[in-house]
């Protein structure tokens, strides 16, 4: 990026930064807390956005699911509201409260990448009385800017019985081994890292079309610049290919299926929804051995947490604002030396078995095998 669009970058960050701050004390004016308390066996009320497509919502609609399961077994209606969006999305959210709102007990349901509280979310430590996050990670990093109640309440991930996509639709044979990587680059491109996956796999498998990764992309206009780059970077390559068509929660989790290995070589995540989503359906995953995901991976055996380098944050789109932030950097080398291994073992499994071309049928546990260790992680590396 040149530097005058960095410049651009960061004045408009400053900007946004300042107005959140102005906006958010106007509403912890207009809808101040009163004394209440939770009552853990009453019904829950919801406010908030469930109807975008992307991770986040997806995420609150898992909640609102979860919630609506437990609310046969509430007692009584309660006063208890769940809002369902980060804070700076206060200000729309809250526009049109209802009345009932004034005197609620309100729980704000956060998720934070970053191991600092966010400056302009102080306003909201006004409005809330609790705060529920999916990850240790995300918690210990609010902790440092308030002492209200926080809860670390994970993703309520779920397998919905689809069947996989054609693989035929994204121009996948049948009888390659197929990569996923799922990254939303509206906001912070840097953070999710998209070059990183596309350097492990080519240093993985180079051009060889017995092996293709499919990374399924979102964009927005002012974050064009990391697609053109992102293509530069898969230039001629034939095995990689960009997807950035919307889908429903049916049709991700259909897309999902369709894995033989997920990559996430992120710099940070909050919680890591679509890395749960695959490990629950067995796929062998990659991925940075470094914040909220970390809540999870070791429950599954077809993980493979990356070795890292944590480094000072640097982002061209000036998201975060904070003195000595910091990320990880993980390990490309070793992302595909742990893929080459993965496919060795996709590749034994299918030649010992007439497996189904379900996924979910499939053998799962093709996992690297032992060698040296790494220095973030317990697991194994592969020679």
């Amino acid at each position: 990026m040149l530097p005058h669009a960095l410049s651009s970058w960061r004045r408009k960050q400053r900007r946004r930064y300042q107005r959140r701050l102005v906006e958010g004390d106007d509403l912890a004016r207009t809808w101040p807390k009163k004394s209440a308390e939770f009552d853990p066996l009453a019904r829950l009320r919801f406010i908030g956005d469930t109807e975008t497509i992307n991770g986040l919502s997806r995420a609150y609609r898992y909640e609102v699911r979860r919630q609506i399961l437990k609310q046969g077994t509430a007692h009584a209606d309660g006063n208890q509201v769940l809002i369902l969006g980060q804070p700076w999305d206060y200000p729309r959210l809250l526009a049109e409260a209802p009345d009932w709102f004034h005197d609620a007990y309100r729980i704000g349901l956060w998720v934070w990448e970053l191991d600092q509280f966010p400056g302009d979310w102080k306003f909201a430590l006004d409005i809330v009385h609790e705060i529920w996050t999916p990850s240790s990670f995300s918690a210990n990093a609010l902790r440092r800017g308030t002492e209200l109640p926080i809860r670390v309440v994970p993703h309520a991930v779920d397998r919905p019985e689809v069947s996989p996509l054609s693989r035929a639709e994204f121009g996948v044979r049948g009888d390659q081994f197929l990569g996923l990587a799922i990254m939303d680059l509206a906001a912070c491109p840097d953070r999710k890292n998209p070059l990183a996956h596309v350097r492990a796999w080519s240093l993985a498998f180079g051009n060889d079309m017995s092996c293709h990764l499919l990374m399924k992309v979102r964009f927005k206009k002012n974050t064009t610049f990391a697609r053109r780059e992102l293509l530069r970077e898969i230039g001629k390559a034939r095995n990689i290919t960009l997807v950035e068509q919307v889908f429903s929660d049916r049709d991700m989790a259909a897309f999902q299926r369709m894995a033989d290995v997920y990559l996430s070589l992120h710099r940070a995540e909050g919680y890591g929804l679509n890395i749960h989503e695959m490990l629950e359906l067995g796929v062998p995953t990659l991925a940075t051995a470094w914040s909220g995901n970390m809540d999870y991976m070791g429950r599954y055996p077809h993980s493979v947490p990356v070795p890292y380098e944590l480094v000072p944050y640097k982002d061209r789109t000036f998201a975060y604002q904070g003195a000595d932030l910091a990320w990880a950097e993980p390990d490309i080398k070793f992302s595909a030396r742990a893929l080459r291994e993965i496919r060795a073992r996709w590749q034994e499994e299918r030649a010992s078995t007439t497996a189904s071309r379900d996924p979910i049928a499939r053998p799962r546990n093709i996992m690297p095998g032992s060698g040296t260790t790494s220095p973030n992680t317990n697991e194994a590396l592969p020679a």
